[in-house]
């Protein structure tokens, strides 16, 4: 635009000899150029202006708002809190798998089956747990280790992996404590000499409230230490046992439990054990969980493991 003013300047230039009214046309070339230098003028500042404008535009958007950047702080302390408390928690959920073997061991010295697996073993069914304490015993459902508890045959074998207090992954078989169908609970210890075992911190279930955080931990589909998160949706469900007999006051919650994750632990904000994941309700038909799903609350374990541990037989069959 500078050659072109440059240029209409030039052409507005008269010879000395020309009339006065050639003076006063020269006085309105003036003018013109007057007016397009200040067109030109006006065009470069709007030019600037603009140019401004965005620089500023992108500046702002390279430097979020106050609230903006106070939310994604937010944010940030709350992903860093939960996987604090799957770190936490993470190491005392065990893998529980139930298999079946080809043919009775000859002799019991020979290999453990929790450390070399039969190459011609079946596996029956997977499912979760938690470590009850440091002498290796092991909260899970009922119904997750039930061919065990009923095993005849002596062909059916329960495999855990767990992770010592060190991180170590070991391998154990699991044997059979206690289990009582009726509140769909059994206890597997595993031989944890040479290993530092590190057991869940236990809640109270019966100051929960609907609306509070949770998380379940376990094996969903055979996917180790899976975490899922939810609310608590509901409080006094009634649920069936493997049995047929109601369990009463069961936890419901939206985070997600499938196949896999009986057994596994229900935890609140703090990592610490509200419930035992038992049961979803699926759609007919698809298999899938539909955000419906129950957990036996951690009041009701607390009343009936401590009997398996020391009778093997749930507290009402002692009498």
């Amino acid at each position: 635009m500078a050659k072109l003013g440059f240029a209409m300047c030039v052409k507005s230039s008269i010879p000395l000899h020309h009339t006065p009214s050639s003076c006063s046309n020269s006085g309105s070339g003036a003018a013109i150029t007057r007016r397009k230098s200040l067109i030109f003028t006006t065009s470069f500042l709007t030019t600037y202006f603009h140019w401004h404008q965005n620089q500023n535009q992108n500046r702002n958007l390279s430097t979020p708002p106050p609230a903006i950047a106070q939310q994604s702080d937010d944010l940030d302390q709350e992903e860093t809190r939960v996987v604090q408390i799957f770190q936490e928690t993470s190491s005392s959920v065990v893998y529980i798998k139930d298999i079946e073997l080809a043919e009775i061991p000859k002799t019991s010295s020979g290999k453990n089956i929790g450390e070399d697996e039969d190459d011609n073993a079946k596996v029956e069914g997977t499912g979760s747990g938690f470590i009850w304490d440091k002498f290796g015993h092991i909260v899970t459902n009922y119904h997750v280790v039930s061919k065990l508890a009923t095993d005849t045959s002596g062909l059916q074998r329960c495999k855990v992996y767990l992770v010592d207090s060190g991180g170590k992954r070991i391998t154990r078989e699991g044997k059979i404590v206690g289990f009582d169908p009726d509140y769909d609970l059994a206890v597997l210890k595993v031989d944890a000499v040479g290993s530092e075992l590190k057991p869940v911190t236990i809640s109270t279930s019966s100051a929960l409230q609907v609306g509070q955080s949770c998380f379940a931990i376990g094996n969903p589909y055979g996917y180790e230490n899976t975490l899922t998160t939810g609310v608590i949706s509901g409080l006094g469900r009634e649920i069936p046992s493997p049995n047929g007999r109601a369990i009463r006051g069961a936890i419901q919650t939206d985070a997600a439990i499938n196949a896999g994750n009986s057994g596994g632990p229900l935890i609140n904000s703090y990592g610490h054990v509200i419930g035992v994941n038992t049961a979803t309700f699926t759609r007919r038909g698809s298999g899938m969980s539909s955000g419906v799903n129950f957990a036996i609350p951690i009041d009701t374990a607390l009343r009936v493991v401590p009997t398996l541990i020391v009778y093997g037989i749930p507290y009402a069959n002692r009498y």
